[in-house]
C-alpha cells in the first residue's frame, strides 16, 4: 500500500501552483492542485481521507481562501479534517487573526518563502 500524503494546493496562480507541486513531490509529496477554491473543495469531497493538508492561497476569484477555510473546517465530516496551511501574500494582521480564528493550522506569506521553507512546513504537519 502507497502511504505517500498528499497535499492539495488551492492555488489561482498556475505557475506558482505548479512549482509548488514540483516542490513537494520533490520531497515525496504526492500533490493535487485546484485553481479556484471551488475546485478545491471538489476534490477534497472527492478524495475524503486521501488528501494529508490543505495549501491554501487567500485570493482568489470566485470563493476566496478564508471561505474555503471556513467551509471545510464548519463541515469536516464532508470534507475532512486536516491540516490547513494559508500561503499567501497578505499581511493583514486582521486577516491573520481571522484565518487562525477559523482554525487555520499555519499562515505563511509567500514572498518570504523558498521552496525549502515550504517543504519544512508541510514535514513539521506531516513528516
Amino acid at each position: 500500500m502507497d502511504n505517500q500524503k498528499t497535499v492539495l494546493i488551492v492555488e489561482d496562480n498556475e505557475t506558482l501552483q505548479g512549482s509548488y507541486s514540483e516542490a513537494l513531490e520533490s520531497a515525496g509529496y504526492s500533490t493535487l492542485g485546484a485553481l479556484d477554491g471551488y475546485h478545491g473543495l471538489d476534490l477534497m469531497v472527492n478524495n475524503l481521507g486521501k488528501i494529508s493538508l490543505l495549501l491554501l492561497d487567500l485570493m482568489m476569484p470566485g470563493v476566496d481562501g478564508l471561505e474555503v477555510l471556513r467551509t471545510v473546517k464548519e463541515n469536516e465530516e464532508k470534507y475532512g479534517s486536516v491540516p490547513i496551511v494559508i500561503l499567501t501574500n497578505m499581511t493583514s494582521e486582521n486577516v491573520i487573526k481571522e484565518a487562525f480564528s477559523l482554525g487555520a493550522t499555519s499562515y505563511l506569506v509567500k514572498t518570504d518563502l523558498d521552496y525549502e521553507g515550504l517543504i519544512k512546513e508541510v514535514d513539521k504537519f506531516l513528516g
